[in-house]
């Protein structure tokens, strides 16, 4: 009869034992399975938001290349110069918007999180970078402008027109994308922080 209770009570601890290490493997497999899950979900916006992106950038580059071919041929002094301008500028925006596009289509939306938060982090680092190009581009555009009004020349003041109005719809593209994907990010983050680590496994908080 001693020798079952002996028996018993290994067999209870042991039960124990199995219970307690299901319990902490379980929890942390969910917790990493969270983790992927959050981590997939903001990558796949991040690429979804980067494809519109460059989706709108095409278009735009589409549309001026097309308005300014036509305005080239049936306009004549600045404005001549301010079509042929638009339609060279987009050529190059036309072939960014296609690069972008394919580059996003490339990520692989089952990057672990911290490949995904660096892909995240170096778009929005090269949207507030080319911002600060555009500023330049309008800066230079109204400097060719205003050159070209001193000096009456047709060439300047369509020119500078064409990369003023360029700048400032590309600063207002590179802002505004950044502002949308920025929230992708930020929730990346926030999901990755309210999966905290507790004694008992984690802790997810709201």
């Amino acid at each position: 009869m001693a020798a079952s209770k002996i028996c018993y009570k290994k067999n209870y601890f042991i039960r124990i034992f199995f219970v307690i290490t299901f319990l902490c493997t379980g929890q942390s497999m969910l917790h990493s399975q969270n983790q992927r899950f959050y981590t997939k979900s903001a990558l796949k916006k991040s690429i979804s938001t980067q494809k519109s992106g460059m989706i709108v950038l095409g278009s735009w580059a589409t549309l001026n290349i097309f308005s300014g071919s036509v305005g080239y041929y049936s306009s004549d002094n600045s404005s001549k110069y301010f079509h042929q301008m638009n339609s060279a500028w987009n050529l190059v925006n036309l072939g960014i918007a296609g690069f972008g596009y394919h580059s996003a289509s490339k990520i692989d939306p089952n990057l672990g999180y911290k490949a995904a938060l660096d892909k995240m982090q170096h778009f929005e680092n090269l949207l507030l970078i080319n911002s600060g190009l555009d500023l330049l581009y309008i800066g230079s555009g109204a400097w060719l402008w205003n050159q070209g009004i001193k000096k009456n020349d047709d060439r300047l003041t369509g020119y500078g027109k064409s990369v003023a109005l360029q700048g400032s719809f590309l600063l207002l593209f590179d802002i505004s994308l950044y502002l949308i994907h920025r929230k992708h990010t930020k929730n990346l983050v926030k999901w990755s922080d309210q999966l905290a680590f507790t004694g008992n496994g984690f802790l997810l908080s709201f």
